[in-house]
């Protein structure tokens, strides 16, 4: 009579090879990069049952003691930690050695923790892939350098880098930016679903991402998102010498309900008249509508002013647009002079008279944080005279755009007084080709129509 032997996960090949086979649970497929853990047992039944105990265990503790998370993260930090830790001991990380006897101590090391593993009874030698994360990296760093270790970025390690590397300087700037690009990893960890390395997140990641959000904001606030999440891949690519193509990029979305140029309205002249006479009771919000309406600045751009950006005693009279403690300017483009005309220049000589060298012109607003204060207390007044929602402080700034293009005085000076760039004229020097003069006139052909009031 035949003996069956029956074990869990040993089978006989047609070959009469005995191997172990054992299927990886759904959670750990994709850390693993495998469905199934198969390993030679041996040629015959004695041999299989000798080697059966130790290779049975050991696939038993790799399923225990690994996460359903990405070892790649993993990976990455170890890597770190063994370069520091060889050059701390004063080896070198980036080769087997310098000395004969460097080499020699550095290769019974790797035999040793070599030892701790089962062997294939066909190589005599642990499989590669039964090494936990750590092992193999020390032993890679002790036999080929560091360098070796095939550890890669991963989206949580890029989206910190990106967070290090781009800090916003203004506290309040910089909280905000931390909860936009936490918002973003999340968003695209959840289409991913694990911290994988950043050469594996495909465009289907991307089209993902892009539809999962289309379920619950605009298409606009999408590519807002989105863009983020470019950014933080496009910064990684570049310091890192990824060999990889950023999936964000050219991403297509659907056109929205609107369209870009109705996002916001200009104000009727009457609206913004009206607006000066409701902020006579109300000096500092009447002088920064003032200083809006008469250049097309953005509103961070007026609220982070000091006294020591007003350039009143120049043949033109200016306000300079700079970073500096009190404001960040986001493009480079942004940076600029804005010559002041008519009742903004009255109102910056009383405003420079009144405000001590370096200090705020409207220290109420100054800090960003406060910035919001200003819009929703110039909104509330706003909408004693409009309920149209694209009417706000805003819409200012296309009342200067479109009296700019009425007085035809040609979109190189238009993107110069507004702070744009230019990505069809990207070599044009917009911020500083343009002259004052230039500028100054450019605001003289404009009727701002502003009521008597004191």
């Amino acid at each position: 009579m035949t003996r069956t032997l029956v074990v869990k996960h040993l089978r006989i090949e047609k070959n009469g090879t005995y191997k172990y086979r054992r299927r990886v649970p759904d959670r750990l497929q994709a850390v693993l990069g495998k469905s199934e853990i198969v390993r030679v047992l041996g040629k015959s039944e004695t041999e299989a049952m000798r080697n059966y105990p130790s290779i049975h265990d050991h696939v038993d503790l790799l399923f225990k003691s690994t996460s359903s998370t990405s070892s790649t993260a993993e990976t990455w930090a170890i890597k770190s930690a063994i370069e520091a830790q060889f050059l701390e001991a004063g080896i070198d990380p980036y080769s087997r050695g310098r000395s004969d006897d460097e080499e020699l101590s550095r290769s019974e090391r790797a035999e040793s923790i070599l030892s701790k593993y089962p062997t294939n009874p066909e190589t005599g030698q642990p499989d590669q892939e039964d090494l936990s994360v750590k092992d193999s990296a020390m032993i890679t760093a002790l036999l080929h350098g560091v360098q070796n270790i095939d550890a890669e970025l991963t989206i949580k390690q890029a989206f910190a880098f990106y967070l290090d590397e781009r800090q916003e300087p203004d506290a309040f700037k910089r909280k905000k930016q931390v909860q936009r690009i936490a918002r973003a990893e999340r968003n695209l960890l959840s289409v991913t679903k694990q911290d994988i390395a950043l050469k594996h997140v495909t465009r289907a990641h991307a089209r993902a991402l892009r539809d999962n959000l289309l379920k619950k904001m605009s298409p606009a606030s999408v590519k807002r998102n989105i863009n983020d999440v470019k950014a933080v891949f496009s910064l990684a690519i570049e310091e890192h010498d990824l060999n990889t193509n950023n999936p964000f990029n050219k991403l297509k979305y659907p056109k929205p309900d609107d369209a870009s140029v109705d996002l916001r309205h200009p104000l009727p002249a009457i609206v913004i008249q009206d607006m000066y006479r409701e902020l006579e009771n109300n000096r500092t919000l009447q002088d920064i509508w003032t200083l809006i309406h008469h250049s097309g600045a953005q509103n961070a751009e007026v609220l982070g002013l000091t006294s020591d950006d007003l350039f009143l005693d120049e043949p033109i009279p200016y306000f300079e647009i700079k970073p500096h403690g009190l404001r960040s300017v986001k493009d480079r483009s942004r940076i600029r002079k804005v010559p002041l005309v008519g009742r903004a220049l009255h109102v910056a000589r009383r405003l420079k008279a009144n405000t001590p060298d370096s200090g705020a012109l409207f220290p109420s607003y100054a800090d960003s944080s406060s910035h919001d204060n200003f819009s929703q207390a110039t909104r509330k007044r706003l909408r004693k005279f409009t309920d149209n929602p694209k009417h706000v402080v805003y819409s200012l700034r296309h009342n200067m755009k479109d009296a700019l293009r009425a007085a035809k005085v040609g979109v190189r000076v238009e993107l110069a007084l507004l702070g744009h760039s230019s990505e069809k004229s990207s070599s044009a020097q917009y911020g500083s080709g343009v002259s004052l003069d230039e500028l100054r006139d450019a605001l003289l052909r404009i009727n701002f129509d502003v009521p008597d009031v004191t």
